[in-house]
């Protein structure tokens, strides 16, 4: 694995201390790991659906 640096607020630090201390993840590194799986998930999502709107308009109207 390699490491990624990023500068965050306190409040987000204390925050995501919180979920960790609550057992939701083992490390900080596993929330932030997971925070990001679910960024990427969410990214594909939303092109794909863009995509097949773009698709349907196509579809339905042709090329301008």
């Amino acid at each position: 694995m390699k490491t990624l640096p990023a500068k965050v607020t306190q409040r987000l630090i204390n925050e995501l201390d919180d979920i960790v201390d609550e057992g939701w993840y083992s490390s900080r590194s596993e929330a932030v790991r997971d925070a990001i799986r679910q960024l990427v998930r969410k990214y594909h999502a939303e092109k794909i659906e863009k995509d097949m709107e773009e698709d349907i308009e196509w579809g339905l109207h042709g090329e301008d």
